[in-house]
Order: C-alpha cells, then sequence, then structure tokens
C-alpha cells in the first residue's frame, strides 16, 4: 500500500511539473525521470515502511552469502525465460480460441520503445533503472516480504502462487499477465531453493535485461 502510495505521488508530482509548465519534458526526458522517479519513490517506500521500521537488516531479508549452490541459475535462469515465454504463448492461444482479440493491446505502444530516442548517457541510465534497481527493490518487497509472510500463514505452495499472483496484477498488464505470473513463481521457487534473496534478484535482473535488450534491438 505505501509503495503504491508514494509512486502515485511521485506520478503525481511529475505530472504536476510537466502540466504547469515548470519543466519543459521532452521525448527524450520523459522517459528517464518517469521511470528514475517511480523507483526512487518505490525504493523509498520499501525503505522506511518496511526496513526502517521493522529494523530488518539484509539477512533479515534473505541476503546471505552465495555459496556453490547457486550455480545451478546457471541452468535455472534459461529454464525460467522458457517457462515463461511458454505460459505467455499458451495463454496468448486462448485468449484466441475463445474469441478474445489480442492484436490492439499487442501493438499498445510501450513506453521501452522510446528508448531509441535516448541518448547513450540516458540509455545506460533507463537500463541501470530497469535491469538492477527495479529487480532488487521489487525482490525485497514481494519475495523478501510479501513471500515470507505469507509462508508463515499458508502452505507454501499457496503462499507462491499468491506472492506470484499478486506479482503479475499490479504491473497491470493483462496480456502479458501469463508471463508475469510464472516469473513470479519461478522467482518465488528459486527464494524457497537456494533460501537467498540474490537468486531472485539476479533472475529478475537477467529477465529485466533481455526484455530491454529485445526492445533495443527491434528499435
Amino acid at each position: 500500500m505505501f509503495v503504491a502510495l508514494y509512486v502515485l505521488a511521485a506520478a503525481g508530482a511529475l505530472a504536476a511539473l510537466g502540466l504547469s509548465g515548470a519543466v519543459r519534458f521532452t521525448l527524450e526526458s520523459l522517459l528517464p525521470a518517469a521511470l528514475g522517479s517511480i523507483t526512487a519513490a518505490a525504493m523509498l517506500a520499501v525503505h522506511v515502511h518496511l526496513l526502517r521500521r521493522n529494523s530488518l537488516s539484509a539477512t533479515d531479508l534473505g541476503f546471505r552469502r552465495p555459496g556453490p549452490r547457486m550455480l545451478h541459475l546457471l541452468w535455472q535462469i534459461p529454464a525460467a525465460v522458457m517457462a515463461c515465454l511458454l505460459a505467455q504463448g499458451l495463454f496468448i492461444g486462448l485468449l484466441s480460441l475463445i474469441g478474445i482479440d489480442t492484436s490492439a493491446a499487442a501493438s499498445t505502444n510501450d513506453p521501452l520503445d522510446d528508448i531509441g530516442g535516448l541518448s547513450p548517457l540516458l540509455t545506460a541510465l533507463v537500463v541501470l533503472v530497469i535491469a538492477v534497481l527495479t529487480p532488487l527493490w521489487e525482490e525485497v518487497l514481494f519475495r523478501g516480504a510479501v513471500l515470507d509472510g505469507l509462508s508463515r500463514r499458508v502452505r507454501p505452495f499457496t503462499a507462491i502462487i499468491l506472492s506470484a499472483a499478486l506479482f503479475a496484477a499490479v504491473h497491470l498488464v493483462l496480456v502479458g499477465f501469463a508471463y508475469l505470473f510464472m516469473l513470479g513463481v519461478t522467482l518465488a521457487w528459486l527464494r524457497r531453493f537456494h533460501r537467498n534473496l540474490w537468486a531472485p534478484v539476479l533472475l529478475h535482473a537477467a529477465n529485466n535485461a533481455l526484455v530491454t535488450l529485445v526492445v533495443l534491438s527491434a528499435i
């Protein structure tokens, strides 16, 4: 709830600055400003209302020194991405079978499409936010807090499903729900398999970097 409130406040402040004319955003500056402000707001909310309020350390959240077991990520990350792609393909096929046209939603302009118009420095900044900072705070929130909290109340399988569904839902991308849900499941499974939050962070970072690379290649 606090993350949502902070993100809405950041987005509202950004919109107010633009509409008032106090800041004249260009196509090149709007995307980095939006991503940067929203990410900073989310990280601040997580720090204030999760970490500081509960006096949690990195170890409490699940960040531990990586061991040899982490080498399993060499096959787990590619397998997870393939599973997500398969789930997404089946989901799109199912929607088509029941008569739902996904072509309009799929052709909707993605904000990441604007990366191609950025300078190399701003492109690097956007990639840093998407592939490093976003996976870090999202994993602290969803696999560090939400999954662990649910695991104390329900069975592990149920906790994984519920946390994955919440993770997919908050992204507000209906057509990509299956991909995000399967990603949430694999991230939660890695968290439990490795007992280390670095494992889902690395998968999340690899996924976001891959998506960004695909967008840049297409542009």
